[in-house]
């Protein structure tokens, strides 16, 4: 079972793929099983919670667009079950929260 996971991971000519690539799983013929999903959302979880839990800075921004797209790139490439369905929806939701918190934080440092 690993091995095939390995080959989806893979292009043509052999190099891996992140999950970010041009070409998501299900372009390439299929998604990633759930149980695979499950590293990337702990990481997720873990970066967004201390973001969200860190007081907002201008040096302490954080890119919404990208890690918007790392959490779409979870979606599209592995079959989520409902229990990670609700974890990356909280995660989308500390992201909001985080994002509103800098845009606060420049409004009050430009007046």
């Amino acid at each position: 079972m690993q091995q095939g996971h390995r080959a989806n991971r893979q292009d043509a000519g052999g190099a891996k793929m992140s999950l970010t690539g041009r070409q998501t799983a299900a372009q390439r013929g299929g998604r990633l099983p759930a149980r695979f999903a499950d590293s990337h959302l702990q990481h997720l979880e873990s970066v967004l919670g201390y973001a969200t839990r860190k007081r907002a800075t201008r040096s302490g921004e954080l890119d919404h667009v990208y890690w918007e797209r790392r959490i779409r790139a979870l979606e599209d490439t592995h079959h989520l079950i409902d229990s990670q369905r609700t974890r990356i929806a909280k995660l989308r939701d500390m992201l909001r929260l985080r994002t509103q918190t800098q845009a606060s934080v420049a409004r009050r440092t430009a007046a």
